[in-house]
């Protein structure tokens, strides 16, 4: 988003006495400008803000911007709307960075006075089973030209961002951002310079991948995004999306599918996994471990009960069908079934079971 997308006669109407603010316009232009230079907000974050505040414009439009009505705002999109916590927080994060802007304008500020954040909602989240992944990586999407233009790469290119995403577990703004110089295909990594907590982080990957990296970079400028539309340019994600979309319908996939769900499926599958939630929030380029753990270690509760039980203390004590039962499930997390590397034979019965893990013999 510029400065020249933004429509500068939108404002907030203040009028009604007592309002300190009277007669004040804050601008929607004047706003973008603060919070893109003085704020520092990310690309992203700013399109929100401006989307946000179009809609307290509206309700403003003839009230006082006071600690009264900014009260009744938020009832109004509590009750009336019907707006869940976490929605309300985004709403709030909008009023402090306007705090911030009528201080440094030199206007009364005082309007969020004594307000505090919404308890947060765990996210319903339905990850991306394995074999779903899988699936939406089989698909295939025919792309026609675009002014003429040959686009049948896209289907490789959003193949292998997908896999990217999935792989890595990194922000789709973390991928859309990513430049050719910041990859190191030998070493299987990619360096993150632009980040949501601003702070350079590294992610790792396979050599399948890297290969693919390698044939979708190879030959183009290192300053050039790894990931490119038709055109050469950023990838949007209202486009990737809308591809997504199509791709889970192809492969039979009811779910609600999106970018980010690619995060949380990474993320979940690793702590159930049984990685260490420190290790995986570290992963994850999360700035307080307890952001990982508020997000996803709901969803694998069960695993941490069967990792609390394999505690050599503990252990003996335990049912030793639990224990057959994590050994299985540890197993199972790695699929050597389909894994030509390794012959793999499981056999469970009453008694136990039986285990056998070679390396194949290559010819």
């Amino acid at each position: 988003m510029t400065s020249s997308m933004i429509n500068s006669s939108s404002y907030f109407h203040l009028q009604a006495i007592p309002s300190p603010l009277r007669g004040t316009m804050i601008d929607e232009k004047d706003f973008y400008s603060f919070i893109s230079t003085k704020e520092g907000l990310a690309d992203n974050s700013i399109k929100n803000c401006i989307k946000t505040l179009r809609h307290i414009n509206k309700w403003f439009f003839d009230k006082d911007l006071n600690k009264e009505n900014t009260e009744a705002f938020f009832l109004f999109l509590k009750y009336d709307k019907k707006l869940k916590p976490n929605t309300l927080n985004a709403y709030l994060f909008v009023f402090r960075h306007l705090v911030s802007y009528c201080k440094d304008r030199g206007l009364p500020y005082d309007f969020l006075e004594g307000f505090k954040a919404f308890k947060k909602t765990k996210p319903d989240i339905i990850i991306l089973t394995l074999n779903e992944i899988e699936a939406i990586l089989e698909t295939e999407l025919a792309y026609g030209k675009f002014y003429g233009k040959d686009c049948s790469f896209l289907d490789f290119r959003d193949k292998t961002l997908i896999r990217f995403l999935a792989f890595t577990g990194c922000r789709f703004s973390e991928a859309r951002d990513l430049k050719i110089k910041h990859l190191d295909l030998s070493a299987g990594r990619a360096i993150f310079v632009e980040t949501k907590t601003n702070e350079n982080r590294s992610v790792f990957f396979a050599e399948d991948l890297a290969s693919s990296l390698k044939k979708l970079t190879e030959g183009r400028d290192p300053e050039d995004l790894v990931f490119t539309n038709s055109l050469g340019r950023r990838v949007y994600e209202s486009d990737f999306s809308a591809q997504l979309k199509k791709r889970a319908i192809q492969a039979g996939i009811t779910k609600r599918v999106y970018p980010h769900l690619f995060r949380h499926s990474f993320a979940t599958q690793l702590l159930m996994s049984g990685v260490d939630v420190a290790v995986v929030s570290k992963i994850l380029g999360h700035k307080d471990v307890r952001t990982t753990v508020d997000n996803y270690l709901h969803l694998a509760d069960e695993t941490l009960k069967e990792a609390t039980f394999m505690h050599p203390l503990i252990r003996k004590n335990v049912d030793p069908s639990l224990t057959l039962k994590s050994v299985k499930k540890s197993f199972e997390s790695f699929h050597f079934e389909t894994d030509k590397r390794f012959r793999y034979s499981f056999n469970q019965d009453e008694k136990g079971i039986k285990i056998e893990l070679l390396l194949n013999q290559r010819s």
